[in-house]
């Protein structure tokens, strides 16, 4: 059943990684965020993630992203670099394949709804598809995060294309994972984890009253 608070995956992974009294700001901040109009300010990563896909979908990765790249602003050209030298080296993984319409899929318990929205769907020559999030930030993805969201991805997969598998690409490291946790307990801790995300974000929500 829909959830009364909804979220995406990077959002509910970001509270995730948070402990103690920090996860007050982060619930805080994405509520609020959520409340005000997109704004490309906030989204630093976004052109050059856009010309992965645009690359992958043309299959011309690299005139693509050196375009993106050469026109970046000073401020964020080191950071497209490095994403864009990531992304070549583990290119190989990917080549042969082409892009399918990308769809959302959404994990939910009774407290919150996390939409999960992969960057790519990529169908390679075997028949097989794999459903990409890239990771770009310069802080390294922590393994932890990316076993919470191959789990939640798996889970949202029947939406997003049913059979697909969930991969989760650190892209400045070069480092891609596959491999999704099993086992009940995994479960447990995200049911409760989304418990505690709809304890404080109703608090916020009073306090706004």
């Amino acid at each position: 059943m829909p959830s009364q608070f909804e979220i995406s995956l990077n959002g509910f992974v970001n509270f995730l990684r948070t402990r103690g009294a920090a996860r007050v700001d982060v619930v805080t901040r994405q509520l609020t965020q959520y409340t005000e109009p997109y704004s490309p300010a906030r989204d630093f990563y976004r052109r050059i993630i856009n010309a992965m896909v645009s690359g992958r979908r043309a299959n011309d990765d690299a005139a693509i992203c050196k375009a993106v790249l050469d026109a970046a602003p000073q401020y964020k050209k080191a950071h497209y670099e490095s994403v864009v030298d990531g992304w070549l080296t583990v290119l190989p993984d990917f080549t042969g394949t082409r892009c399918l319409p990308v769809h959302t899929g959404r994990w939910h318990n009774e407290s919150v709804t996390v939409r999960v929205t992969p960057h790519m769907l990529l169908a390679f020559p075997d028949g097989h598809k794999e459903a990409l999030w890239l990771y770009v930030k310069a802080d390294p993805l922590p393994g932890t995060d990316a076993e919470a969201m191959l789990w939640l991805a798996r889970e949202a997969m029947p939406e997003i294309y049913a059979g697909a598998t969930p991969v989760v690409v650190d892209v400045r490291r070069e480092k891609v994972w596959r491999a999704t946790p099993d086992g009940g307990e995994y479960g447990a801790w995200l049911e409760a984890e989304a418990n505690g995300y709809k304890f404080l974000a109703e608090r916020w929500e009073g306090a706004q009253i």
